[in-house]
C-alpha cells in the first residue's frame, strides 16, 4: 500500500512537471518578434538625405496602416508595432540598419527596404534569416530574379514604368514616327528603366536617337540636353528623380524644344510637379497607385489627417500609398495565420495571396506567382503645370 501511495505521488510530481514544461514550451513556441499582445515589424527607409521625401512618405504610410489596424483591435488580439531605421539612402547603412533590426531588435518581419541598390545589398542577410520581407518603395527586377522564397515585391518593375508611357505615346498620341531618346540614372534603377524603353523601341520599331546615362546627383544637364537636340529627339523619357527632371525640363525649354515627355513613377510626386511646373510641359506620368486627386487618394488623406501627426501628414505622396499598401499586405498574411503566427506561416500565406483589394488605391494585389511579385496595372496621368496637379488619362490598365 505504501508503495502504491509513493507511486501516485511520484506520478503527480512528474505529471505536474511535464504539464508546466508543456506550458513553457508553448509560450516559447511563438516566433521571434511575436508576443501574446504584439507583433514587431521593422523598416529600413531613407529618412534623411536627398531621397528623404521617399522614405518619410513610406514611413507615414506604414504608420497610417498600423494606426488603422490597431484602432480596429489589431490582428487576432495582437497589436502591430514597427521600428524604423534611417539609412540615408546609403547601401552600407542599409545593411547595418537591417542587422540591428534582425539581431538586436528581433523584429518578426520587414515591411520597407529603401532603394534598389540598397535592397540588393541587404538581400544576403534577408535570405540567411529567412525573414518575411515586403519590397514596395523601389521595385526592381533583380529583387525577384532569382526568386527568394521569403521576399515579396509590390509593384511592377521599373522597366514596366518606362514601357507603358512609350506605348501610350505610340498608340494614343501618334508618336510612332517620332525620334525617341532617354536619359537614365546609371544604376539599377536607371538600367531597369532603360530596359523598358528598349523593349518598347524594339516592339514598335521606333527610332531611338539617344540613350544617355548620368550619375546620381547630377545637377547640370546642359550637355545631355544639347545632345538630344542635336540628334533631333522629339519624344523623351526621363529616367530621373524629382530635381533632375525639373532641371532637364528647364534646359529643354531654354533650348525651345517642343517635345513629348514622360517621367517614371516618381513624377507624380507633388514636389516633382511643382518644381517642374515653370517649364510648362504637360508630361506623362505612369503609376500603379492612385493620385492625391483620385477618390481613393482623397479618402486615404482624410484618414492620414486623423491618425498621423501634422509633420507626417505633410509628407503624404504616392510613397505614402506604397508604404500603406505594403504594410496592409503584410498584415493580411499575419491575419490569415490566426493565433499561431510564425514566419513560415506568413510566408506561406503571402505566397497564396490573390486579388487582395486595397480600396481603389491600386489594382488588386496578387503574389501567388512564380516571382512573388504583384504586377499591378498602370494608370497614365498628365501633369497640369498651371494648377500643380495631375489628371488621369486612363484607368488602371494592364499593358
Amino acid at each position: 500500500m505504501d508503495s502504491q501511495i509513493k507511486f501516485v505521488k511520484t506520478c503527480q510530481f512528474v505529471c505536474s512537471g511535464l504539464f508546466l514544461a508543456l506550458i513553457a514550451s508553448s509560450s516559447q513556441a511563438q516566433d521571434v518578434g511575436v508576443t501574446a499582445t504584439e507583433i514587431l515589424l521593422g523598416e529600413v527607409q531613407p529618412m534623411s538625405g536627398a531621397a528623404s521625401f521617399l522614405g518619410k512618405a513610406g514611413v507615414a504610410g506604414s504608420r497610417l496602416a498600423i494606426a488603422e489596424i490597431n484602432a480596429a483591435g489589431g490582428i487576432n488580439g495582437r497589436k502591430l508595432r514597427a521600428i524604423y531605421e534611417d539609412d540615408g539612402y546609403v547601401p552600407a547603412r542599409s545593411v547595418s540598419a537591417l542587422k540591428k533590426l534582425i539581431d538586436s531588435d528581433k523584429v518578426f518581419g520587414i515591411t520597407g527596404t529603401s532603394g534598389s541598390s540598397h535592397m540588393m545589398a541587404m538581400m544576403p542577410i534577408i535570405e540567411e534569416a529567412k525573414i518575411p520581407t515586403i519590397v514596395h518603395l523601389s521595385p526592381s527586377p533583380s529583387v525577384v530574379s532569382p526568386r527568394r522564397p521569403s521576399v515579396f515585391m509590390i509593384g511592377p518593375s521599373h522597366d514596366y514604368g518606362a514601357y507603358a508611357p512609350i506605348r501610350y505615346m505610340v498608340e494614343k498620341m501618334n508618336n510612332k514616327d517620332a525620334k525617341f531618346g532617354i536619359l537614365y540614372q546609371d544604376d539599377d534603377f536607371g538600367k531597369a528603366l532603360l530596359a523598358g524603353y528598349q523593349k518598347a523601341v524594339k516592339e514598335f520599331g521606333l527610332a531611338s536617337v539617344a540613350e544617355i546615362p548620368f550619375k546620381r546627383g547630377t545637377k547640370d544637364f546642359s550637355a545631355e540636353v544639347l545632345t538630344l537636340k542635336k540628334n533631333g529627339a522629339t519624344a523623351i523619357y526621363l529616367g530621373t528623380l524629382t530635381t533632375e527632371s525639373a532641371s532637364i525640363m528647364k534646359e529643354l525649354r531654354r533650348l525651345d524644344m517642343n517635345v513629348t515627355l514622360s517621367t517614371n513613377f516618381s513624377g507624380q510626386l507633388p514636389v516633382a510637379i511643382n518644381i517642374a511646373a515653370p517649364s510648362g510641359y504637360q508630361y506623362l506620368i505612369p503609376d500603379y497607385y492612385a493620385s492625391n486627386y483620385d477618390p481613393a487618394g482623397i479618402a486615404l488623406m482624410a484618414s492620414a489627417k486623423k491618425h498621423l501627426t501634422a509633420d507626417e501628414y505633410s509628407n503624404f505622396n504616392r510613397y505614402t500609398i506604397s508604404g500603406y499598401i505594403g504594410t496592409q499586405v503584410f498584415a493580411e498574411g499575419i491575419r490569415r495565420c490566426g493565433a499561431d503566427v510564425t514566419r513560415t506561416c506568413v510566408i506561406e500565406q503571402l505566397d497564396k495571396l490573390h486579388d487582395f483589394k486595397v480600396g481603389g488605391l491600386s489594382g488588386p494585389i496578387s503574389l501567388d506567382n512564380q516571382k512573388g511579385q504583384a504586377m499591378m496595372p498602370i494608370r497614365l496621368f498628365q501633369a497640369e503645370p498651371q494648377s500643380g496637379t495631375v489628371k488621369a488619362l486612363t484607368d488602371f490598365v494592364t499593358y
